[in-house]
């Protein structure tokens, strides 16, 4: 009976495997399902019907969709344009600096094993900094390349929303007590812990973002909607966003002025304190329940294995497992409790 188990677990993920291509629209309408089923049920309660509840969140979806569409990205592509044209003034800039720094450098009396530590320092965030361009690249074009994906993902997406708890109820007839009871408890555990923080922490990413586009557009910051777009999407990283996304302006601030620069540093600094003091107790408070040096180790070997996606998905998949520590933790005390 195991052997045959094992087996039905294998050729399971064989098959899968065979059709990972087509199960990318499911991931993406399974990520729009778990955002949105909360709302979906809150409007359900209050007397909605579920369709039009669901219609009412895509309607509004829509909207928004629209208004970017029409509003921001003529200025997004506008931004880009001249960034692309003041991409080689940028550059002569830069190798300026860069020459100066080294001629400056090069006089500096220090023993061989320190310059030989400083030179291989350098070198290696230099090729740091190329690996993360890369990987934000590699990002971006993949989304292109899955477009019919992120299309099709939404229609697919309704009809889990339409048919969520008959998906839930055909799940459930699979599984036999006391297996069925064990595993929505686990799963309802882990959607305590980390449904807030991930709608949460978006809604506080996109307030950073217009935080940022409003500021640097106060401040006359050249390409203030490329840098408040970069800023709220790194802002869903801890800790480290809030740098990386910073890093943008205020480069750019320094080609023009360092005293631009020092603007854009308190801007950031004013922004994140709200957020930190504010803005994030109020929308996600302590959902996670992880230690700083656990969300820091977390990071850091997710940014180590998979770069950016890595550092995004860090902190989601660290709480997820402690949510599942704890769970077999508290089932072997139960046990124990049960046997004395």
């Amino acid at each position: 009976m195991r052997f045959l188990f094992l087996f039905g677990l294998l050729a399971v993920g064989l098959f899968l495997f065979l059709v990972r291509a087509a199960l990318l629209p499911f991931l993406y309408a399974g990520i729009i399902t778990y955002l949105l089923a909360p709302p979906v049920e809150e409007l359900e309660r209050r007397g909605t019907p579920r369709i039009l509840a669901i219609l009412l969140l895509y309607a509004a979806a829509g909207g928004g969709l629209v208004l970017l569409i029409t509003r921001l990205v003529p200025i997004l592509v506008g931004e880009l344009n001249g960034l692309a044209e003041k991409v080689p003034l940028y550059t002569a800039q830069v190798q300026g600096l860069v020459r100066w720094f080294q001629e400056n450098y090069a006089h500096v009396e220090l023993p061989a094993s320190i310059r030989q530590v400083l030179d291989e320092t350098i070198s290696r965030s230099e090729q740091a900094l190329l690996a993360y361009i890369r990987s934000a690249a590699k990002v971006a074009f993949s989304l292109l390349s899955h477009a019919l994906s992120l299309v099709i993902a939404p229609v697919l997406a309704f009809y889990m929303l339409r048919d969520l708890k008959l998906i839930r109820k055909t799940v459930a007839g699979f599984l036999k007590e006391p297996a069925r009871t064990e595993v929505f408890s686990l799963l309802h555990q882990i959607d305590r812990v980390l449904g807030g923080f991930v709608r949460g922490h978006l809604l506080v990413a996109l307030i950073v973002g217009i935080l940022t586009f409003v500021g640097l557009t106060f401040l006359g910051i050249d390409f203030a909607l490329i840098i408040g777009l970069v800023a709220g999407l790194f802002d869903i990283i801890p800790y480290f966003g809030a740098v990386i996304g910073a890093l943008p302006a205020v480069a750019i601030a320094l080609l023009e002025s360092p005293l631009k620069a020092f603007y854009v540093i308190i801007l950031f600094l004013v922004i994140h304190q709200i957020e930190s003091a504010i803005v994030s107790p109020k929308i996600i408070g302590q959902r996670v329940g992880l230690h700083p040096l656990v969300v820091i180790f977390a990071l850091l070997v997710g940014g180590n294995a998979a770069g950016i996606i890595g550092l995004l998905l860090a902190v989601p998949i660290t709480a997820s497992a402690k949510a599942l520590l704890l769970y077999l933790w508290e089932k072997r005390g139960s046990g124990q409790a049960g046997t004395s």
